[in-house]
């Protein structure tokens, strides 16, 4: 953010009650909520009545964090954020691409969470039959697994595409 009149200056009484808090040091970390979002700022050698400044490393990443910063500065200015422009990260889709195979394998007809199981959620294991199969925690992740596909279908994917923060999977 650059200095100039309109920039937020650092002032923890005016800022929004932060959901989080901790200082280590000379630095207090914070995690605030404009309700879209979750912000986690790390303040440096704070000092009220001082400008801003932010140090974004330059990675893969560069784009979203300044997609971030920005949205913060909106906020911390008191416009009201827009909604998250953020895709799902790249193990979430992975999620979400094998529940929805989940969902067409067992569109097809009587299909068992063992069948599920072979075929999508552990093809390259030899999975047990039987007891052994019963008591298996993969098993139980299967089955985890078939009821969030069957809630995702249920309308589950409308929180999805509403952008609106849920369980991180």
């Amino acid at each position: 953010m650059a200095a100039s009149r309109n920039s937020p200056h650092f002032d923890l009484a005016r800022w929004p009650p932060a959901i989080a808090s901790r200082s280590v040091g000379d630095e207090t970390h914070l995690v605030m909520s404009d309700g879209v979002s979750f912000h986690r700022v790390c303040l440096r050698d704070a000092a009220a009545g001082r400008p801003l400044a932010s140090l974004i490393p330059c990675d893969a990443l560069l784009d979203v964090r300044l997609q971030a910063l920005a949205g913060l500065d909106r906020w911390l200015r008191g416009a009201r954020s827009a909604a998250q422009p953020f895709g799902p990260t790249a193990y979430q889709a992975r999620r979400l691409q094998l529940l929805l195979a989940i969902l067409n394998l067992r569109q097809d007809g009587e299909v068992t969470s063992h069948m599920v199981a072979q075929r999508l959620v552990y093809p390259r294991l030899s999975i047990g039959q039987g007891a052994a199969w019963k008591s298996s925690p993969e098993r139980r992740r299967t089955q985890r697994l078939i009821h969030e596909a069957d809630a995702l279908a249920a309308g589950g994917y409308r929180t999805l595409l509403a952008g609106r923060a849920g369980r991180q999977k």
